[in-house]
């Protein structure tokens, strides 16, 4: 693992901003900063990683409180566009009796976004995207210039389907934008449901056929059933270790965050990720699974704070 690793590596997560509101009886309500990258964002700047938010929010009491949030955290806001017209999204949270959480969401956001201040990005670096953000036809363009920018570099770019059932009826018009972004990744990654939506396939050997001839790293998590990841090299299997959740609600972004925090540890770039070692992914695995399980076990949408450097052992 490099010393000096922070120095050497950055990581941006390009995606949707909002103020989640969580609720088990439909009545009280919590307020958390949320959003998939975010979500990761948080956990990443937690562990001291050099971790820059790409996205967009509100000028208004919600979103200075989710900028105060992220400034403490150790997440840099400087890629962030506020825009003083409309108010940030909203998302209300319905936990269940097994801490699943169902979503309405609430936006107000300008129909264009025109970034003025992009990123320039480093052979070292590491984009993280994914959710419906990544295909949002009036989002497009503006994820299109990042991920060029990425792909030129070019940095290891890690792709989160996260696909929702309520996009479900307009599969057919976005396909064709999930197929682009799972061509510029190095990596990616979606659930069971995400490629059963996607494809219509839940046997994951047919799913890596159908992704990999644009990506040739594929990670499937399957909820509490074991993850399954394949390579160019090999296929590996991994145990979900057994919890008691208080919430689910960033599960599947604080494996992001752990996988990329193992990434940035580990010393694997873009150059030789297709040769990495299996200890090396062992250890990325190991550590998403337990940036998944703590987050699961908090009522945050992210890790509780620093964890211990061997933190990731007992998870192998």
């Amino acid at each position: 693992m490099p010393v000096n690793y922070q120095n050497t590596c950055k990581v941006y997560a390009l995606g949707e901003t909002v103020l989640d509101m969580v609720s088990d009886d439909g009545i009280n309500f919590r307020a958390v900063p949320g959003g998939s990258v975010l979500n990761a964002s948080v956990s990443l700047g937690r562990m001291g990683v050099e971790v820059h938010l790409i996205s967009e929010f509100g000028a208004d009491k919600a979103g200075n409180v989710i900028d105060g949030f992220l400034n403490s955290n150790g997440v840099l806001t400087e890629f962030c566009t506020r825009y003083p017209l409309n108010k940030t999204s909203l998302a209300l949270a319905f936990l269940d009796i097994n801490r699943n959480a169902t979503y309405s969401f609430y936006h107000d956001s300008p129909e264009k976004l025109n970034l003025s201040n992009v990123p320039v990005l480093q052979p070292n670096d590491i984009l993280i995207f994914g959710s419906f953000y990544a295909v949002k036809p009036n989002r497009r363009n503006v994820l299109l210039n990042i991920l060029q920018k990425a792909v030129e570099a070019p940095s290891i770019i890690y792709y989160d389907l996260n696909i929702r059932k309520a996009h479900f009826d307009k599969m057919d018009l976005l396909m064709p934008s999930f197929m682009n972004n799972i061509a510029v990744a190095t990596i990616v990654k979606g659930s069971d449901e995400d490629f059963m939506n996607l494809f219509g396939l839940t046997d994951a050997a047919a799913i890596y056929e159908k992704v990999s001839p644009y990506c040739k790293i594929l990670i499937i998590t399957k909820g509490s059933k074991p993850a399954k990841i394949f390579t160019p090299k090999y296929t590996r299997t991994y145990k979900v270790p057994e919890i008691n959740p208080v919430s689910t609600i960033g599960a599947g972004d604080n494996f992001n965050a752990g996988f990329i925090y193992g990434l940035v540890t580990s010393g694997i770039n873009s150059g030789n990720i297709a040769e990495m070692p299996v200890a090396d992914l062992d250890r990325m695995v190991a550590c998403g699974l337990a940036f998944a399980a703590e987050t699961c076990l908090s009522f945050e949408n992210y890790i509780p704070g620093k964890f211990e450097p061997d933190f990731w052992k007992k998870y192998i």
